[in-house]
Parts: structure tokens; C-alpha cells; sequence
């Protein structure tokens, strides 16, 4: 059995790459492969945040067990991708007090390969440029309600910190991990084919379709638009107006990026990103893919 685990993490073209191989789920299973994500994850059948939530042992662990059992349909080889078996981008679980990102995520990660069987598990993890990173999931909070000022959502954090390489050692220390495998998001587009090739059964990366961007998040017209109709009492739900947002001022139509911390910031964030993927490149354990 061959058990590969997609974790995202959030905000770097995981729902991109999960839409894609969704359309070919079908051609998977019949190579060998089932393929499951946030679509069979998230309420019905199986809400795996809230069995993780309970811990090994809890009370839905062995139906959560079996409803994976099931996903397989018989199939030898395991393919799940899911960004929040990390964890959740609200700002209390984001990060700890002591600055780890995903605080729990090595946890529910050994939770989750237990419920699929036991290892040995390839772990897929793609990294982030830590600035850009905590904008984007604080965007992804805004779109949900949760969120309106960057300031309240960082609190005393520092952005431009990078703890990618905090986590990955915590997971390379998980039982029954036996690789992991990083990318740079950044990387991503020119990278797509060879992380399929190394997802997917030989021959098959080719077939998956390369759709749109998905999940495009909130660009820097659409926030201000956004903060100008929330102060304007009309009464529209925040999520509304973010979805609203999201559609009027797109990438596409020429929008910039939401950028809401300074340039010095950006340039240290760059830094310390370039120091982080430098020792994992060297870490035991880690496959680090290249363009």
C-alpha cells in the first residue's frame, strides 16, 4: 500500500491542483489510485477537522476509519489532499505563542495516518514566502467574517518571520513519515507537471487538466472596496461583500495583489524565506523539487 498525503499548506495553489486532479478521479481509481480531498472531507461523508479535533482514540475514530476504508474502493494506493489537516488559518491557530506555524499539526497528521492505516506516508508540502503567506490566509479570514485589520489578526507576530523549517522538522519526526516533499509556491506553475508525475501513477500526469486559478483571493481594490461598504452601515454581511469583492475586482481584470505590509517588511520576510528553504534543502529526510 502506498499512502501519499497532500497537506497544502493553505493559500498555495492547493485548491488549484485539487480541482484538477478531482477531474480525473475517475481514471485514477481505475490505475490504482484513490484520490481523496476537501470535497469527501468536509461535512458529508466524513468531517475529518472534527475527528482530528477529538484525537486518536476519540469517539469517531474507528467509523472515520472505516468511512476512509471506504473512499478507497478497493483500491491499493491512497491519495489525500487536505490543507487543513495542518490546522486552520484563524489567528489562535495559526501560530502558538512561541511563533510555531500549525502549532498541532504534526499531531493530526499522525492522526490522520492512523485512520488510514498506518505508514509509510509521503508527505507533500508546498512553502510560502512567510509576508505573503500570512496576508493571503488573513484575506482568506477576511473573506470567511472572521477578520478586518491585518493589525488585530497579527498581534505582537512578526510577518517577516519564517518558520517553515520548524514545521517540516516536526513532521519529518512524525511515525510512519517516511520523505516529505517541499516546493516553493512561488514555483509552483513551472513545477506542476513534475509534482503530478510524482502524485500520480506513470503516465497519468499528462491527463490531468490545467483549469483557471481557483480560489483567487482578495485583491487590493477589492479590500478597500470592501472596508469602505463595512463602514458604510448599509447592514450587507462581510462575507457577502467580500464574495462581492472577490468577483468585481479580479487579478484578471488587471487588479493588484493585496499588499498591506510595508516594503522593508517584504524585503526581511525574502530574507528570512531564503534562509528557511536553504536549510531545508540540506534536512534529512526532505526532497526539496526545483524548477
Amino acid at each position: 500500500m502506498a499512502l501519499s498525503i497532500h497537506l497544502g499548506a493553505h493559500k498555495t495553489a492547493s485548491t488549484h491542483l485539487q480541482f484538477s486532479l478531482r477531474q480525473v478521479r475517475d481514471r485514477l481509481l481505475c490505475a490504482g489510485l484513490a484520490y481523496v480531498d476537501p470535497a469527501m472531507l468536509r461535512g458529508q461523508p466524513l468531517s475529518l477537522s472534527a475527528v482530528l479535533a477529538q484525537g486518536i482514540g476519540g469517539r469517531d475514530q474507528e467509523s472515520a476509519r472505516q468511512m476512509l476504508l471506504d473512499m478507497r474502493q478497493g483500491c491499493r494506493d491512497l491519495l489525500i489532499s487536505e490543507e487543513n489537516i495542518l490546522g486552520m488559518t484563524h489567528r489562535s491557530r495559526l501560530f502558538s505563542r512561541r511563533g510555531e506555524i500549525y502549532p498541532r499539526a504534526a499531531q493530526r497528521l499522525r492522526h490522520v495516518i492512523a485512520l488510514a492505516g498506518g505508514g509509510p506516508a509521503v508527505v507533500y508540502l508546498s512553502l510560502r514566502d512567510p509576508a505573503s503567506f500570512i496576508v493571503s490566509a488573513f484575506a482568506l479570514q477576511v473573506a470567511g467574517g472572521k477578520e478586518i485589520d491585518i493589525a488585530a489578526y497579527l498581534g505582537d507576530r512578526d510577518p517577516a518571520r519564517s518558520a517553515w523549517a520548524g514545521l517540516v522538522g516536526r513532521l519529518a519526526a512524525v511515525e510512519g513519515v517516511s520523505r516529505i516533499v517541499l516546493w516553493r509556491y512561488e514555483d509552483y506553475p513551472a513545477l506542476r507537471l513534475r509534482l503530478l508525475e510524482r502524485l500520480l501513477p506513470a503516465g497519468l500526469a499528462a491527463e490531468v487538466p490545467d483549469p483557471p486559478p481557483a480560489n483567487v483571493s482578495l485583491t487590493q481594490a477589492g479590500y478597500d472596496w470592501l472596508l469602505r461598504r463595512a463602514a458604510s452601515g448599509e447592514g450587507v454581511d462581510q462575507c457577502t461583500l467580500a464574495r462581492r469583492a472577490r468577483e468585481r475586482f479580479q487579478p484578471a481584470s488587471g487588479h493588484a495583489r493585496l499588499r498591506l505590509l510595508d516594503d522593508e517588511t517584504h524585503a526581511r520576510s525574502a530574507r528570512n524565506y531564503a534562509q528557511d528553504i536553504a536549510a531545508l534543502r540540506a534536512m534529512p529526510g526532505v526532497e526539496f523539487l526545483e524548477p
